[in-house]
Parts: C-alpha cells; structure tokens; sequence
C-alpha cells in the first residue's frame, strides 16, 4: 500500500513538471545566446560613451581652470590699477603743491618763495636748482605711474578678450559634455533593459532544466519502484547538495590602506562625477578612498595621472605596482587622453567604479594598448 501511494504521488508530480518543462517561451522571444550579444554589444557601446565622457570632463576641468586662472589675473590687474591709481593722485597732488609753492609771486609779480632767507646769489641759484629737480623728480614720478597704469590697463583689456575666449570654450564644453551626458544615459537604459530581459530569459530557461531534470530523476525513481516489485528502496538519496563558506567577512574594522578602503566600496553604484559614500566615477573613488586616509586627491583622472607623473611614480611596467597605487587608461595609451583610473590591490588586480550598470568591480589588470601606467600619487 505504501508503494501504491508513492508512485501515485510520483505520477502527479512528473505530470506537473513535465507540463511546466514543456511551458513554451513567449511569441517572438529572442535566444537567450543572441539577446546576451545583445546585452554585451550594449555594454561595449556604454563603456565607450562613459570613456567618451571622463575624457570630455578632464577637458572641462583644464579649460575651467583656464578661466579661472584668468579671472584671477584680471582681479590682481584690477587691484593693482586701483593702487596706482591712488599712487597717481598722491603724486598729482604733490606736484601740484609743489608748483604751487615754487611759483608763489607777491603783488609785484616776482618769486619770493626761493629768496626767503637767501644771503648771496650761490645759494639762490642752488635753491633754484634744487627746486626744479623736485618739480622734474614730481613729474617724471608722476609721468611713471601713467605709464604703467596704461600697461596695466591694456594688459586688462588683453585679458578680458582671453577671459571671453576661455568662457564661451567652457560653454561649448559644457555642451558637449550634456549631450555625451544624454548618451550615457540613452544607452544605460537601453542596456538595463536588455539585462533585465537577459536574466528574465535565463531564469526561465534555468527553470525549464530543473523541471526537466526533476522530471528526468522522478521517472528513473518510478522505473526503480517497478522493478523491485514492492520492495523498499531506501538507498535513494541523490543528495548532490552541500554549501560552500566564501570566508567572505568584513571585520568591521578602521582601514588601514587604501587597499582596505577601495574593497570596501565593491558592490557599489558608479554615477558620474559621484565621489561616494554611496556611488562613485572612477576618479571619484580614488579621491574618495585616498581622502578616507588623509590625502586630498585631486577628483580629474588625468589631474591624478599628472600628480603622480609630477612625483616621478609613474612607473610602466606592472611588475613594480605595489598594492594602492592608480592604473590608468589613455587613448592609444597616451598619457594625455587618460579616460579611466582604477586603484591596484597585487596579485594583477584592481578595484575601480567601472561603467554605468556594472558599479564598483574588481577586475584583471588589463594592459592592452590603452594601458598609460601606473604608480602612487602620495
């Protein structure tokens, strides 16, 4: 009786999983093979607009500081004017009561000023003398001052012409980067929503193989109960279980490098121009992880190749990283179109906010033709 009941109950359970393996895909659904070449087509196409737009935004931040650097000579040209300006009036005046007091003439119309306490004619030709060398010193001081005022006034106005140069480049920059920002953004939803429709498909299908295969071990269970003719069969155990500890654990502890702060972030949403706690770009987490020790890293990927080009650490070779120091990409691994920075933790891997969708990631060292260096920026 036992027996009956067992293989009724198997009956009915390979009747539902054969009629759930059996479930068709949705009319029109693609491969799941074609929709993941799809997906990773997709994913190439986001890769390079975010690629596009780091190197477009390292642009804006140099012609930023362009301006800024401007705006800041045309402030010390304005002050300076103002003082010379002050200087000029002083020594206007100074002359002016100068001339003043050389030219005084009583009711007569003769000098007198020069003659007060003369004893000969020697000391009224110096006294003379001397008094036109301080009207000439006035004049030429005087005189001076104009001239440099002018300079400083042209040179002004140079700078105005190179400050309006500078900010309509920013401006068409700034353009720019919108419209490489609308990219990135097109195509991260194209690509989430292709991912989405991937794994929707891929757990389908890995729904159709367990019905499959449940079905599969059901039926030999059934052919096994047959044969035996009613005799217990106990030695089906089939248990192909068992879990695996990853050892996967966070101590929860204060960082103690950078290594242990970048870590840390993995998992973690890239956004641009993000610089934590919770999203990042890639220059973002670098000043984010070095800043959690106490260096203030500039948030410009090719600022932080510069830095650490600047301290002689830059270094082509992999084997001399040592663990913290960036890695960096450039355009046909040129040092000046740097478009991606990660941090190396040994072992030729490194932590970096990857792209839009993927996040913070570790990943295999790549050093393709793309590949510019690497080496400690402190």
């Amino acid at each position: 009786m036992h027996l009956k009941r067992f293989s009724s109950a198997v009956a009915i359970f390979v009747s539902a999983v054969l009629a759930l393996g059996t479930f068709p895909l949705a009319a029109g659904a693609v491969p799941s093979s074609e929709l993941q070449d799809q997906v990773d087509a997709a994913y190439a196409t986001l890769t390079e607009y975010s690629n596009e737009l780091e190197v477009a935004n390292n642009k804006l931040y140099a012609l930023q500081q362009d301006l800024d650097a401007t705006q800041q000579e045309i402030d010390q040209a304005e002050q300076d004017i103002a003082e010379l300006e002050e200087k000029l009036a002083d020594g206007q005046e100074r002359l002016a009561e100068r001339l003043a007091e050389s030219y005084k003439q009583d009711s007569s119309g003769s000098p007198l000023s020069v003659l007060v306490g003369v004893s000969d004619f020697e000391e009224l030709v110096t006294q003379l003398y001397y008094a036109n060398r301080m009207i000439d010193y006035d004049s030429e001081l005087v005189e001076e001052v104009k001239a440099t005022r002018t300079e400083l006034q042209e040179r002004r106005d140079e700078l105005a012409e190179q400050e309006a140069e500078q900010q309509r480049l920013v401006d068409e920059q700034k353009q720019t980067n919108a419209e490489i920002e609308s990219k990135v953004a097109e195509q991260q939803a194209y690509y989430e929503g292709l991912d989405s429709q991937l794994q929707a498909q891929l757990a389908e299908e890995e729904a159709r193989r367990a019905a499959e295969e449940a079905a599969r071990l059901a039926a030999e269970q059934e052919a096994q109960n047959n044969a035996q003719n009613n005799t217990d069969t106990g030695n089906n155990g089939g248990n192909n279980g068992g879990s695996m500890n990853t050892g996967n654990t966070n101590s929860g502890s204060a960082p103690t490098s950078v290594v242990d702060v970048a870590l840390a972030q993995v998992g973690k949403s890239y956004v641009w121009a993000a610089e934590g706690p919770d999203a990042f770009d890639c220059s973002g987490l670098v000043t984010y992880c070095y800043g959690q020790l106490g260096y203030s890293i500039v948030h410009y990927s090719q600022g932080q190749y510069n830095l650490v080009a600047s301290l002689g650490h830059l270094v082509y070779d992999t084997a001399y990283l040592k663990p913290g120091d960036l890695v960096f990409w450039g355009y046909g691994g040129s040092g000046s179109a740097i478009y991606h920075v990660g941090i190396y933790i040994g072992g030729g891997q490194y932590v970096h906010a990857s792209s839009p969708g993927v996040g913070v990631v570790v990943s295999t060292l790549y050093t393709g033709g793309n590949f510019a260096g690497g080496g400690s920026p402190v």
